[in-house]
């Protein structure tokens, strides 16, 4: 198969302490404010070496600070590598940020030409897919606004909407779509499908990992700059969850310091997903099912209590969740016993939480284990806007505004 990108034996370094330069004013102050400073080198990407085959839709995983943001950057030519070679073979178009491409006092129908002719598109060929685009994006009331005026979504909107219409072969995406409604994203990775069928290229940094499962082929996993894993994307995803699990707990089931009568044992504890894949990174606003695997030792169980109790990081308490409050109950029988609760919305902003849980039977403490599971919520979609308030100002509630423009 033709290769879109080969990137070979690539390093890139930075050097902590040293401020990005912007315009010789700037430049010539901080050069001056770091006079004497010392500053220490370190590598973001070591030693990548990487094919990726033309109509490949490759999900990069990894976590936050592995290096992944950087190689998209290299691969747009936003910053060049310390050693090493990237080949691009066919036209590139990136969305890496909010707006990328975009000159903010001009419209949006200016913008979209704008981005045609930096992909080497004459006007009739952008004018042909007009009406398209501005379709697509959904923002035929605002095309003729200067794009400054646009809120995140609509940036998002109308940048996918060029990115998949306007004919670049490779197409770089990093986590854009975590703006705007899930109506809008949907459409936006059928649209990545169908362009792939066609041909093109695309690669995808998400945490996000439902999107990749059901639009990537082929993944990789990126672990302190080195690519610590390469395959399908299923194969990807299962390594990145096997190694984040490994160097993070112990499995329930071996753990020590929990206390009961252990008449009834918590064996497992998994957070999963809306299609029933576990989760190792939360994000506000998605389904979250936990789903807690019980074993008793030998008779009935009348009505047993599970609780789980979610903290934060300071051990203030969050939300409770217990299936005798919420109405769920009945007998537990020997062997094992599988129960799922479902939160529908996670309630919770961007921080690290940790989940207790616990078992009663007949009113008694039959199984406590403290810190059973961990996580880490980032920023999702919570509100239709992408945007959340402070993370500490509480819980997220889902409300609505109504404005009634009558004088009272």
């Amino acid at each position: 198969m033709k290769e879109a990108i080969i990137i070979e034996n690539v390093w890139k370094s930075y050097k902590r302490g040293v401020v990005r330069q912007g315009d010789l004013r700037s430049t010539l102050k901080n050069a001056w404010s770091t006079v004497g400073q010392k500053t220490e080198e370190f590598y973001a990407l070591q030693d990548i070496s990487l094919t990726i085959s033309q109509g490949d839709i490759l999900g990069i995983v990894g976590p936050n600070g592995a290096g992944k943001s950087t190689l998209l950057k290299l691969l747009s030519r936003i910053t060049f590598p310390t050693r090493g070679r990237l080949i691009i073979h066919g036209t590139l178009s990136s969305m890496l940020e909010v707006g990328t491409g975009f000159h903010p006092e001009l419209t949006g129908i200016e913008n979209i030409f704008l981005n045609g002719s930096i992909l080497g598109m004459n006007r009739k060929e952008v004018n042909s897919k007009l009406e398209s685009i501005i379709d697509f994006a959904g923002l035929e009331d605002f095309i003729k606004t200067p794009v400054k005026h646009y809120s995140s979504g609509m940036y998002v909107r109308l940048a996918f909407a060029v990115a998949s219409h306007l004919t670049s072969d490779i197409i770089l995406i990093d986590e854009i779509l975590g703006t705007g409604d899930q109506e809008f994203r949907k459409k936006c990775l059928d649209k990545l499908l169908s362009a792939s069928k066609e041909g093109r290229t695309a690669v995808i940094v998400s945490h996000q990992m439902s999107y990749l499962r059901t639009y990537c082929n082929t993944g990789i996993y990126i672990k302190d700059g080195r690519v610590h894993f390469r395959g399908t994307i299923e194969d990807t995803i299962a390594d990145y969850i096997s190694s984040h699990t490994n160097a993070h707990s112990e499995p329930i089931q071996n753990r020590r310091d929990r206390k009961g009568d252990g008449r009834c044992k918590i064996i497992s504890l998994k957070l999963l997903d809306h299609d029933g894949h576990e989760c190792i990174i939360l994000h506000s606003g998605q389904e979250l099912n936990f789903q807690i695997i019980l074993q008793s030792s030998s008779d009935i169980l009348p009505n047993p209590e599970v609780r789980i109790d979610c903290l934060d990081q300071f051990g203030q308490q969050w939300f409770v969740l217990n299936n005798t409050v919420s109405g769920t109950t009945g007998n537990f029988y020997p062997a094992k016993q599988v129960m799922t609760c479902t939160i529908k919305k996670l309630p919770l902003n961007e921080g690290y939480f940790s989940f207790d849980i616990s078992v009663f039977v007949d009113n008694k403490l039959s199984d406590y284990v403290p810190f059973a599971m961990q996580a880490k919520v980032e920023k999702g979609i919570f509100y239709n806007t992408g945007k959340l308030p402070l993370p500490s100002k509480g819980l997220l509630v889902d409300y609505s505004w109504d404005v009634t423009n009558q004088p009272i």
